[in-house]
């Protein structure tokens, strides 16, 4: 039995569907790993292990980003914007890339919710 779980605003966080972790695990596998084609004894339990733990992340993330309120999101979201403005004071090539990337797929996933 599982009890609900509560944020720390004190909203309930949507329950998390296992059986879609483990197929999202199974998919994060496949592609990973190419699974069909290189035998799974080849490739070990703990590659699968590392899938599932990616599968739960992306669950959780999900989790979090269905319990904001809509004014929560529009706040992070123009929050990130604003950071996207300011990444070009960053020094490093790779690292402002990897920081503008990041904030776009978290505006995307805010705004897919």
């Amino acid at each position: 039995m599982t009890k609900p779980t509560v944020s720390a605003a004190g909203g309930a966080m949507p329950k998390i569907d296992l059986a879609a972790v483990m197929t999202r695990a199974w998919a994060i596998f496949r592609e990973t790993y190419l699974y069909p084609r290189i035998k799974f004894s080849d490739i070990g339990r703990n590659c699968f292990a590392w899938a599932l733990r990616q599968a739960w992340v992306e669950a959780r993330e999900a989790a979090r980003v269905a319990a904001m309120t809509p004014a929560a999101k529009a706040e992070r979201i123009e929050t990130l914007q604003s950071l996207i403005q300011h990444a070009g004071f960053i020094d490093g090539g790779r690292l402002w890339k990897a920081t503008i990337t990041a904030h776009r797929d978290e505006i995307r996933q805010l705004q897919a919710a």
